[in-house]
């Protein structure tokens, strides 16, 4: 696991001149606009083998402002990423590019990176005390394990030599990163599939030798390869575990979850379509479920299971996977349907 230096860095949007992005602690982009973002970025768990090319952060002495000295004790460094970038097309596809490794580190879908560690409650303004690291939001479906998978004639880029991270461009909004190993140039573009639980990669390489993708079964390229990489549910994420105090539920403590939640970013209350069904007039309703003949009754049992296990019965049009499943205190979960039951009432 990566550490990071108890340090303080921006996350800010791609150009200067857009919005910040700070009202919002789940932020998401879409396939038209993905959203890039340097950031301090979470490790889902990587193999130190990933990492040859980066350094630990370690320990430093406590400062003490006040006293402007060190005093006794010791502050351990921040488990974390420092040197990716994030970026996501929406619930469809997140993945992290690390700089240092040159490699893509990790892809998930259903959501993006609770910011509310970093960026702070909004409500109050700070941030969570030597705990910074954002947190995944979905479900992650890959992750980097061993050498560069990028392979020049059979053999890992890794054994050439330093990959050196020379920047990235965008081509319809969609970055291109481009790296190098001595003399030979690479460029890697991810993109959503239409698969589940998997991406499109597009590698480039200046180099005449066979180019491959260790683990995907497809011939090599010369100059360009384009592949599909699929994976598997390995893991949930549900963002930052808030400590709401919530003790009685309410639809008006549903709102406020609903929004905290990043629910309006998928699902919205008036019915219109987005990436997920619309909870506007949706309790007490019949709805079209994915490989049953008849349609179910949105009756609270319905939305109970469909926040505690999205996946159990999808609604017909719309894909599995893209909400992950939410552990919440009961009062939590009787707010929420208290709430989506209330968008079915007249005003």
């Amino acid at each position: 696991m990566r550490k990071l230096p108890i340090l303080l860095c921006l996350a800010l949007p791609l150009f200067a001149d857009e919005p910040r992005l700070t009202f919002d602690n789940r932020p998401m982009g879409s396939i038209a606009k993905p959203l890039v973002l340097r950031s301090y970025l979470p490790d889902p768990g990587l193999e130190d083998s990933v990492f040859s090319q980066h350094d630990h952060a370690r320990k430093v002495s406590k400062y003490n402002p006040g006293l402007g000295s060190d005093v006794p004790g010791e502050i351990q460094p921040v488990p974390g990423l420092a040197a990716a970038i994030g970026v996501n097309f929406g619930p469809s596809l997140s993945y992290v590019f690390d700089t240092t490794e040159c490699r893509l580190l990790y892809t998930w879908q259903g959501g993006f990176v609770d910011m509310t560690p970093y960026w702070g409650d909004p409500d109050k303004g700070s941030r969570v005390s030597f705990d910074y690291v954002p947190r995944l939001v979905g479900t992650l479906f890959w992750q980097a394990s061993g050498p560069d998978p990028i392979e020049l004639d059979g053999k890992s880029i890794q054994q050439l030599g330093p990959r050196v991270f020379t920047g990235y461009r965008l081509e319809n909004d969609t970055p291109i990163f481009e790296f190098a190993t001595g003399s030979t140039r690479f460029t890697l573009s991810i993109t959503p599939s239409n698969k589940p639980l998997s991406c499109d990669l597009t590698l480039t390489s200046s180099s005449a030798a066979a180019l491959s993708w260790r683990g995907i079964d497809s011939p090599p390229a010369t100059g360009k390869l384009t592949v599909t990489l699929v994976g598997s549910d390995l893991s949930k994420f549900q963002g930052y575990q808030r400590d709401n105090k919530i003790t009685t539920a309410s639809a008006a403590a549903g709102e406020t979850l609903f929004n905290q939640y990043g629910c309006a970013a998928c699902h919205s209350i008036d019915g219109s379509k987005s990436h997920g069904p619309s909870v506007g007039k949706l309790a007490g309703h019949p709805v079209e479920i994915e490989g049953l003949d008849q349609p179910v009754l949105a009756d609270r049992a319905y939305l109970l299971e469909s926040i505690k296990a999205p996946n159990a019965k999808i609604v017909k049009g719309y894909p599995p996977n893209y909400m992950p499943p939410f552990g919440l205190p009961e009062a939590e979960y009787d707010s929420l349907i208290l709430y989506i039951q209330s968008l079915d009432k007249p005003e």
